[in-house]
């Protein structure tokens, strides 16, 4: 577990902070995009269709108190800008995990010990206050104001430079105001074995429900049956983005569904 927070750390130096490429460099896809609904929640969903969830991670139950202990309380570790309150500012609100920034950083929330096997799908309950000013897959300034890292198996790959460790294969999935749903975009590093991919273009203040296939999209875009999940972390980005880096997101909880 060291090693792989060691790894995201340097992620945040080196990985995050290069543009995607540009448009003959995304990987044809052909599903359809992942389910958005607006302003429900995955409870009132979950009445209409019984599903196997696996796995949760929930903002909802918060009580009181310290809200980065109690983060950490659930196994949350604070990596980049996300460990000090004045750049980056974790709150409870309405049931929800807010997330602001204050300037232009880049910070994690770093999930660890876990390993998920037979999941094939995962639902994600979030929103935007506030996109990154310029923020854009499409041209080139890969920022957000909340992206969702999910890594898969212990084979890692390489990053493509020799400074920069390598990882295993990861999707990150993330909320993007023009972007286009459902492409899987190449970074400048990762080539093998990382895509970033938009899943909804909400609203400001608008609360969805991205659901995502997981298990298909792996297959699609890396030939091969997916490995057990093995890393999970929260990313925020705001380094190369407008308007002072300041951006805000929340989220309420994650499911992972067999």
């Amino acid at each position: 577990m060291k090693s792989f927070i060691a790894s995201i750390t340097l992620i945040v130096i080196f990985v995050l902070s290069g543009n995607v490429f540009s448009e003959e460099d995304k990987v044809s896809e052909t599903r359809e995009p992942p389910e958005v609904a607006k302003d429900s929640s995955l409870e009132k969903q979950d009445k209409e269709k019984v599903r196997k969830v696996k796995y949760v991670i929930d903002f909802s139950n918060y009580s009181g108190g310290s809200v980065r202990k109690w983060l950490e309380s659930k196994g949350l570790y604070y990596e980049g800008a996300a460990k000090y309150p004045t750049e980056i500012e974790f709150s409870i609100q309405d049931g929800m995990l807010f997330i602001k920034t204050k300037q232009p950083v880049r910070g994690f929330l770093v999930c660890k010990d876990i390993i998920l096997a037979e999941v094939s799908k995962v639902r994600i309950e979030w929103g935007i206050i506030k996109y990154p000013k310029d923020a854009s897959f499409e041209k080139g300034n890969r920022t957000q104001a909340l992206g969702f890292y999910i890594f898969f198996g212990p084979e890692k790959l390489s990053s493509g430079y020799f400074m920069i460790p390598d990882l295993p294969y990861f999707l990150s999935l993330f909320l993007g105001e023009s972007d286009e749903i459902n492409i899987p975009y190449k970074g400048r590093f990762f080539h093998a074995g990382g895509r970033y991919v938009c899943v909804g273009n909400p609203e400001v203040k608008e609360t969805v429900i991205s659901e995502f296939d997981l298990a298909g999209a792996f297959q699609t875009y890396y030939e091969k049956e997916a490995p057990a999940i093995s890393g999970l972390c929260l990313e925020i980005d705001t380094t190369t983005s407008g308007g002072g880096g300041k951006a805000e997101a929340y989220i309420k909880r994650i499911e992972f569904i067999e």
